[in-house]
C-alpha cells in the first residue's frame, strides 16, 4: 500500500524537532509493511522553487521551499499552487493510493486542491491548537471549511481538539487517534538516585509560552521553600526566544542552583534523560495531545501534566498526576501529590499502559485498518 504523507511540520536542518512525532507515525507504518512516501513542501532550508528528495531512514522524502516570496498573502498562493504542481510529480512518481495529510493548514488546503482535479482520496490528521485563531481570517476559513468536509477521514488526536473543530462550525468525518511512541527506545530504571527527586521538563520555550513555565517555576520554588525536605533538581530540555527569561526566573525565585538548562538535544538522546528522571513535568496551557507524556510514560516514568486539552484524556491517577493549568497553586499541590506518593506508581504498568494504546502496534494497526477501509470504499 503506497501512502503519501503530505506534512505541514517536518524535521528539517534548520529545526529537527519540527512534526518529529509524524515522522514517529511514518516509522510505524513502515514497521507494519506500509509504504509511506513523505512530502515536505516547505523546507526553508533548500533551495526556493525546487524539489529533491533522499532516503532518511529507509523512507523516501521529497522536500520542497515553496514558500518564499516576501509578500505574505502571495507567498501563500504562490506556495500552494507550487505545492499543488510538485505533489502531482510525486504521486505518479510513486503510484500514490491515498494521501494522509498532516495539518490542514498548508498540507490538508494542497490535498484540497489537488484532489478536485485528481481521483484519489486524502485525509487529514490535525495537531494544530491555533485553528481559532487561525479561523478568524475568512479566507482561511474558506480553506478549512472545504478541506475537512472533502476529507474521507479527519483525525484529530484527541476528542478535545476534535470538539474545538465543531465549536467553529466544521463538519468532518471524524476519528480520533493518538500520537505514537517507539516503546522499545524507552529504557526502564526503577532505581531513584540517592533519594532525589530528578524532575524534568521537555519543551520549546517560545514566544507564546504556551508550555506553562511562567506558572511552573514559581511553583517549584514555593514548593521547595515549603518542603525543604526534599532534594530536587529541575532538567529543562528545550530551547528558545524565552529561555533567558526562565533562566532569570530561577535566578529571581533563588532555585538557579537547582535548575539545569540543557538547550536543544538530539531526539535520540531523550530516551536517556528521560529513564534518569524521577518524572517528567508538562505544565501546558495548552496541548492538543502531549507527546513528550506518553515517551516518558514509555519508560515506566509518572507525569503531572495540566488539564489543557488532550493530557486528560490519557493521563490518569495510575501514571500520574493533572492540574488546573494557568494555576502556581494547583501545580504546587501537583507536585506535593506526585512526591508524597512516588512510591506507589507501578514502573512497568505505566510503560505497558502506553504500549498497548501508543505504540508503533497499536496505533499503526488503527492506521492500517482505517487506509484500507477508505480505500475499499474509494473503489466500489
Amino acid at each position: 500500500m503506497n501512502i503519501l504523507i503530505l506534512t505541514s511540520w517536518y524535521p528539517s536542518k534548520k529545526n529537527l524537532v519540527s512534526g518529529i512525532f509524524v515522522k514517529e507515525q511514518i516509522k510505524a507504518l513502515k514497521c507494519l509493511g506500509l509504504n509511506p512516501v513523505v512530502f515536505y513542501p516547505f523546507d526553508t532550508s533548500i533551495k526556493p522553487n525546487s524539489l529533491t528528495w533522499d532516503l532518511e531512514d529507509g523512507v523516501k522524502v521529497y522536500r520542497a521551499n515553496t514558500d518564499y516570496i516576501k509578500n505574505s498573502k502571495l507567498s501563500k498562493i504562490n506556495s500552494f499552487m507550487k505545492s499543488v504542481r510538485f505533489l502531482n510529480k510525486v504521486v505518479k512518481e510513486n503510484n500514490i493510493e491515498l494521501i494522509h495529510s498532516h495539518v490542514c493548514y498548508g498540507a490538508g488546503f494542497i490535498a484540497n486542491l489537488y484532489t478536485k482535479f485528481n481521483n484519489i482520496p486524502y485525509i487529514i490528521t490535525e495537531h494544530m491548537s491555533t485553528i481559532k485563531e487561525f479561523s478568524l481570517k475568512p479566507y482561511n476559513r474558506i480553506l478549512f471549511k472545504s478541506s475537512y468536509k472533502r476529507a474521507k477521514k479527519v483525525i484529530t488526536v484527541s476528542s478535545f481538539l476534535s470538539n474545538e473543530l465543531t465549536s467553529l462550525g466544521y463538519q468532518f468525518h471524524k476519528e480520533i487517534i493518538g500520537n505514537v511512541v517507539n516503546v522499545d527506545e524507552y529504557e526502564l530504571n526503577y532505581s531513584k538516585e540517592n533519594d532525589i527527586f530528578n524532575i524534568l521538563f521537555i519543551g520549546i520555550m517560545g514566544e507564546n509560552e504556551v508550555k506553562g513555565l511562567p506558572f511552573f517555576i514559581p511553583a517549584l520554588a514555593k514548593f521547595m521553600c515549603n518542603n525543604p525536605q526534599y532534594n530536587i533538581k529541575f532538567h529543562l530540555i528545550g530551547d528558545g526566544i524565552k529561555r533567558k527569561k526562565y533562566e532569570s526566573l530561577c535566578n529571581e525565585y533563588k532555585i538557579s542552583q537547582n535548575c539545569i538548562f540543557y538547550g536543544a538535544v538530539d531526539k535520540k538522546d531523550i530516551p536517556r534523560y528521560i529513564k534518569n528522571s524521577s518524572f517528567l513535568v508538562l505544565p501546558s496551557v495548552k496541548e492538543t495531545f502531549g507527546s513528550v507524556l506518553i515517551e516518558a510514560m514509555a519508560g515506566g516514568k509518572p507525569v503531572l501534566a495540566t488539564k489543557c486539552g488532550g493530557p486528560q484524556e490519557f493521563v490518569n491517577k495510575k501514571v500520574g498526576v493533572l492540574v488546573d493549568s494557568k494555576s502556581e497553586e494547583a501545580l504546587e499541590e501537583g507536585l506535593k501529590k506526585i512526591i508524597e506518593n512516588y512510591d506507589k506508581f507501578d514502573t512497568l504498568y505505566i510503560r505497558n499502559y502506553i504500549k498497548n494504546n501508543y505504540s508503533y502496534e497499536a496505533v499503526g494497526s488503527k492506521l492500517k485498518c482505517l487506509y484500507e477501509d477508505i480505500l475499499l470504499k474509494s473503489n466500489k
